[in-house]
């Protein structure tokens, strides 16, 4: 026994959208956390060299993490680091075909000094800045 249901077009066009919008809230919910990840949001994020806000990625597979250094670098000018962290972490997102088709995506920071902010090992200048820590916090699913 078996039945068929026939779905209207304009059922699918309100479908569609429910699926667009959901895609939006995402992409919205990514960026927030993003503007957070390299300071530009409510998240205290240090800026010597630019080499950690700059070092943040989106992952959602296989693929080579973003991590740079701070060795030998002058002074960054913090403005701009962080729009730079920003604009990485926003082309990360638009190489993503699919935010609704994605089931796992990744924040990471790569750089080899990226413990020493998140927890201030082997860092005098603080006991650590814990940015993953507030970002987990604060985007924590509930």
């Amino acid at each position: 026994m078996r039945t068929q249901l026939k779905v209207m077009p304009s059922l699918q066009r309100k479908i569609d959208g429910l699926k667009a919008l959901a895609e939006q809230q995402v992409e919205r919910k990514l960026i927030d956390m993003a503007v957070d990840a390299v300071g530009l949001g409510t998240i205290r994020v240090p800026v010597d060299t630019g080499a950690y806000v700059t070092s943040f990625s989106f992952n959602v597979g296989a693929g080579r993490p973003r991590g740079k250094s701070s060795k030998n670098k002058p002074k960054a000018n913090e403005q701009a680091a962080r729009n730079e962290g920003l604009s990485n972490l926003t082309q990360d997102l638009e190489r993503i075909p699919s935010l609704l088709d994605t089931t796992r995506i990744e924040l990471r920071n790569n750089s080899p000094h990226a413990n020493d902010v998140e927890r201030g090992e082997g860092w005098p200048k603080t006991n650590g800045y814990f940015v993953f820590t507030q970002l987990k916090r604060k985007y924590k699913r509930g």
